[in-house]
């Protein structure tokens, strides 16, 4: 694709340093002739980012593309049929450039601003029609940025100024464009996940006054996306809109000290400037984490002036659950919530802070997304971002895709393992084994950079911990490394043995036994007396009866409170499972007070927060795996072979519970169960499997 096309781009100076007076996009124009014809399609590829129109007509309800890549490894492009929008006789097609991550000039503690890539908004197109190229990104298309978007940074926010829009692109500025010279190197890919889109609406629904006209709307929801503003100003007014999740207790925004993280910009802002006409605006090159709306310059707003756009990749959820204890049903939802809050082209960290892919956070929800979510074709579109990242020694970055920073940020196995997490989990979900083979030369890549960093004792001590427990975590660096790298060697194991080699056997064996030798008692107890120490082994290596009974006693002695972080927390609970304790799960995850989800619900919580503590974001998804745990424990729906080929439908019936309900939409087909208690304590279980996939007893 795009053999002998260009990237097209303005001739204006590239400024590298943030402005906020000198950040437009671009508009790009070509008027066409068709004589008669069948059908049309046309390859795009906008960066940062871009939207396409023919004769006035957006062809695409897709969002924020193309995705953000490593740009000189992946360049993402999407395609689509055009044959409606075009006309016999001459058309006009219009492109809206912006600047995404590809041109962010903002200063944060990653450093965006210094990416080698940069430059200013670009476009590279090809049209086609009854499969013959009949337009091409040239030197002969127009641009202008003389346009209303006068300001846009995709982490920063949207400055649009209604006095200098015009209908149909019909700007009086116009210049030719030229031929990019130093284009970004990347191979081009398509994109075939699914889009991120405009995928809900939430209304007002209480408006509050904080300041001389200056209010605060809220939307009942926590939520990523941005503002849909109705007004009618006069001509001049500025409208200031600032977003956050949080109130303080006057009704001001409280940003949980994320605000630093932007100290030389502004943070979740856009600015929209009237005309004296009506008119209905949202951004389209920033999107932000929010519940409350600030609006600073408004007059006599109404609830019907302000809605709340949830935007996020336009997947499905693949699955239901509801029972008779509502603090379960409201933590779903807000699993839920948070995992789509956190869908753009990757699996993001937050949409308020970041927007970044943290690949510590993903490997702690990879199984959650995966048991609820249609999100294997992103999977794999973020896993070649994952290839790319790779350096040549087998290093590997916090964030994915990333422009270079976070090779030294120390991640660690609790990071790297991503690289061997998405390719297993997708076989496992799906039964296609075709990742793991292909990950085998980056595998290898990967244990050599590992070994290089291996001390005298044979440990690796770098990297992150048990990131963002309740209180700080007394579990060695060291042995969650070394429990990250048994499961990285396990998972190579069987990727090898697909292409018939026996390989890394000798190393999974030595690894579990330096584990063993150093934090393993002659009793069969871990050293580490911890819930997250012990819930790993169990969890990576087997349960054993000594193993057993230490877990059940740190959960009682903490009255059946967590005391785990990301790293922890997910093995906890189907390590309460394997000993045959599912009720401690339950009640760890129904607990009162500190530390406990339901302490989240008590502060209004409609997503999940990041930590157990005040502050930081309050829409993550590291801690969403009880809903995987939901899915097979209560619901019982237990994969016994890859793909839900063989499944065993075993319900745990709690005795808090009187019923519950759910299903699973897998590749085989749905699974749906539902179990409740009668009058006379018996128990009722209902289920249905689809033809194909095979129920089993044992």
């Amino acid at each position: 694709m795009f053999e002998s096309v260009n990237f097209i781009k303005a001739d204006i100076p590239f400024i590298s340093e943030y402005d906020v007076n000198k950040s437009p996009c671009v508009i790009f124009r070509k008027k066409f002739e068709v004589e008669n014809f069948n059908t049309a399609k046309i390859s795009v590829c906008g960066l940062g980012y871009g939207y396409y129109y023919i004769n006035g007509e957006k062809i695409t309800q897709d969002l924020f593309t193309a995705p953000v890549s490593d740009y000189n490894k992946t360049l993402w492009y999407n395609v689509y049929d055009v044959t409606e929008f075009i006309k016999p006789g001459e058309n006009i097609l219009t492109v809206i450039c912006g600047n995404g991550f590809y041109n962010e000039s903002v200063q944060t503690p990653w450093n965006h601003n210094t990416a080698e890539w940069r430059d200013n908004p670009k476009v590279i197109l090809q049209l086609e029609i009854d499969g013959e190229t009949a337009l091409v990104s040239d030197e002969t298309w127009e641009c202008t940025t003389q346009t209303p978007i006068i300001f846009n940074q995709l982490r920063n926010g949207e400055y649009f100024d209604l006095r200098l829009y015009k209908p149909n692109f019909t700007y009086d500025s116009w210049e030719p464009a030229i031929i990019d010279t130093t284009p970004p190197k990347g191979i081009f890919r398509e994109c075939l996940c699914q889009p991120i889109r405009e995928c809900a609406e939430y209304p007002t629904i209480n408006i509050s006054q904080t300041g001389p006209n200056k209010y605060v709307f809220d939307i009942g929801q926590n939520i990523s996306g941005y503002i849909r503003l109705k007004v009618k100003q006069d001509s001049g007014d500025v409208l200031t809109i600032r977003y956050a999740e949080t109130l303080n207790v006057d009704y001001n925004l409280q940003y949980n000290y994320m605000q630093g993280f932007y100290p030389n910009s502004v943070f979740m802002t856009d600015k929209f400037i009237c005309n004296g006409e009506e008119f209905t605006w949202n951004p389209i090159f920033a999107y932000h984490g929010f519940r409350y709306i600030e609006i600073e310059g408004i007059k006599n707003p109404t609830p019907d002036m302000v809605t709340g756009i949830f935007v996020h990749q336009d997947i499905k959820t693949i699955s239901e659950f509801e029972c008779s204890d509502e603090t379960l049903n409201k933590l779903f939802k807000i699993g839920q919530m948070a995992t789509y809050s956190n869908l753009f082209y990757m699996p993001t960290d937050c949409p308020t802070r970041e927007k970044l892919g943290w690949a510590n956070d993903a490997q702690a929800s990879a199984e959650q997304m995966l048991t609820n979510f249609d999100i294997v074709d992103l999977f794999r579109k973020w896993y070649v971002d994952i290839l790319d990242s790779m350096r040549d020694d087998g290093a590997l970055p916090g964030i994915i895709p990333t422009h270079g920073w976070g090779y030294d940020w120390g991640n660690g196995p609790v990071s790297e393992g991503i690289l061997f997490e998405i390719p297993y989990k997708i076989y496992w979900h799906t039964g296609d084994t075709s990742l793991l083979v292909q990950s085998l030369p980056y595998f290898e890549r990967h244990f050599k950079f590992l070994e290089s960093r291996k001390e005298s004792d044979g440990f690796i001590d770098y990297g992150l911990d048990d990131w963002a427990p309740p209180e700080p975590s007394k579990v060695p660096r060291k042995f969650i490394n070394q429990m990250f790298l048994y499961k990285c060697y396990k998972i190579a194991v069987f990727a090898a043995e697909l292409t018939g080699i026996e390989k890394y056997k000798s190393e999974l064996n030595e690894t579990l036994r330096l584990f063993n030798d150093t934090y393993m008692n002659a009793d069969g107890t871990c050293k580490v007396n911890e819930q997250t120490a012990v819930a790993m082994i169990i969890f990576h290596v087997g349960v054993t009866e000594p193993l057993k009974a230490q877990l059940k006693k740190l959960v009682e002695d903490r009255d059946f409170h967590h005391n785990c972080g990301m790293v922890g927390l997910p093995r906890l609970y189907t390590a309460l499972n394997e000993c045959g304790l599912a009720e401690y799960a339950y009640k760890i995850i129904t607990a009162k007070g500190y530390p406990s989800y339901t302490r989240w619900l008590d502060c209004d919580a409609t997503t999940l927060w990041e930590t157990w503590q005040p502050g930081n974001s309050k829409n993550h998804h590291m801690y969403s795996d009880f809903m995987s745990w939901i899915m097979k424990t209560l619901v019982g729906i237990e994969m016994v072979t890859p793909a839900y080929e063989k499944v065993k439908i075993n319900p745990q019936f709690i005795p808090q519970l009187d019923f519950c309900r759910g299903h699973i939409d897998t590749p085989k087909g749905r699974i749906s169960v539902e179990w409740k208690r009668g009058g006379d304590g018996e128990i009722v279980l209902k289920f249905e499997v689809s033809e194909g996939i095979q129920h089993v007893k044992d």
